[in-house]
């Protein structure tokens, strides 16, 4: 037994750790960075397909719908199959729903080709490769799902502004080609970097999935993430539209989601640095306490560009600490067996607030001529999300005596950083 953990435990903290880490933020960085681009295109869609912002918003919330809600299937199949050849078969349907958008001729169609291609595809490995993650680490494990998560802010800060411009210059068909073949490059690198940990278990966890499910801290945290997602979700949808149409030129609207991308990538790397003193836990609901302050910068900017400078910046700075914690939260409350599945299942409740977020935005904003609807919308939501999460434990989950007891190994801090403990079974061998 102890040969075997000892075995199991050798790749943890590594260089080779630190790899699947950047892989990991790579792929995922293509991935989110992409599908943020949407606000840039929305306005075209909705132009050439004479359609107003509710029915256009939809493409962008089924997709973000099924690229955090396949999580609940893909988690799983991350536990049992690693996640390479989940990356290898998302990324071909992701690139290959770019292209098929590129030549739609009605809105509905990118319901499905955009949907199913980028949303679907997408699913299929952004949270597999979280949780990976996730598995390589116990000393730096927050810090290691920080680096994992600044590629989406990356992503955000480089591509936003470049779509922007390559619609200017292309037209937008042409930019989703163009996409496509930086998602292509994107994916490949990721490919090479990341593998499967020794310590996702490669069996099926359902029990233990589901006696997680029926905890407090799960219900919690997953109405929080809804919640969360909801409020972001809709405002990555119109932050640009709503600032053109607010007098702002179209470089500088779409500017605003770099200072997210940019201010993201500080949240990320800050709050995971200081996680081990003040605890994940701890950190994430000062995350989402503060984005309703960032939502009221935007309620009260009425086209002044320093105002929505502040509340780009300190929605980035909030949105990224709570994507970078999230994952070493989830490793906090239940542990590494099955986490695949448990966070797969969080994303799909994520996933269910950015279906429902952005066509509520778009349609209040289809209703009245006032900002303050959509965007007090977005407010409320976000104060929700918040408030739910300070409900939360602050414990790690007992699931009771049936658990094996570990035999005596050296002590190592968990990813929270509140106390040392040694690693259970459950972390260290295949289950």
């Amino acid at each position: 037994m102890a040969t075997n953990m000892t075995d199991a435990t050798d790749h943890f903290d590594t260089p080779r750790a630190w790899a699947v880490a950047v892989g990991a933020s790579i792929a995922n960085g293509v991935a989110f960075g992409v599908l943020y681009t949407f606000g840039a295109f929305v306005s075209s869609m909705g132009k050439e397909f004479n359609t107003k912002l509710g029915p256009t918003s939809i493409v962008f919330g089924l997709s973000m719908f099924l690229f955090f809600g396949m999580g609940a299937i893909s988690g799983r199949w991350a536990d049992r199959y690693g996640p390479r050849p989940l990356l290898a078969v998302g990324g071909v349907m992701f690139c290959a729903g770019l292209v098929a958008t590129s030549f739609v001729t009605a809105i509905w169609q990118g319901y499905i080709v955009y949907g199913i291609g980028c949303g679907l595809g997408g699913g299929i490995f952004c949270s597999p490769l979280f949780s990976t993650v996730a598995t390589f680490f116990v000393k730096y494990r927050a810090l290691a799902q920080g680096v994992a998560a600044t590629g989406s802010g990356f992503g955000t800060l480089l591509l936003v502004p470049f779509a922007k411009a390559i619609i200017d210059a292309e037209g937008w068909r042409n930019s989703y080609r163009i996409l496509a073949v930086i998602s292509a490059v994107g994916f490949l690198i990721g490919l090479v970097m990341v593998r499967r940990s020794p310590s996702q278990a490669p069996g099926v966890a359902g029990g233990h999935v589901r006696n997680v499910m029926r905890t407090r801290e799960f219900k919690t945290i997953s109405v929080a993430f809804g919640l969360m997602s909801m409020a972001l979700m809709g405002s990555f949808a119109f932050v640009i539209k709503f600032a053109e149409d607010d007098g702002i030129t179209p470089s500088k609207a779409a500017l605003l989601m770099s200072v997210v991308g940019a201010s993201s990538i500080l949240g990320r790397l800050l709050l995971t640095a200081v996680a081990g003193k003040l605890g994940s836990v701890r950190l994430l609901q000062i995350a989402l306490m503060a984005q309703p302050v960032a939502y009221f910068f935007w309620i009260i900017a009425n086209g002044r560009y320093y105002l929505l400078v502040i509340f780009a910046a300190l929605l980035g700075l909030t949105y990224g600490g709570f994507v970078a914690l999230a994952g070493d939260v989830v490793a906090f409350y239940f542990g590494l067996v099955g986490i695949g599945a448990v966070t797969g299942m969080l994303f799909f409740y994520s996933g269910f607030g950015s279906l429902i977020g952005p066509p509520i935005v778009g349609f209040l904003a289809d209703l009245s001529t006032l900002r303050i609807l959509p965007v007090g919308a977005v407010f409320v939501m976000a104060s929700l999300g918040a408030v739910v999460l300070l409900t939360a434990s602050t414990k790690p989950v007992d699931f009771g005596a049936g658990q094996p007891t570990p035999p005596p190994e050296p002590e190592m801090p968990i990813g929270n950083g509140t106390t040392p403990r040694r690693p259970t079974v459950f972390e260290l061998e295949p289950v």
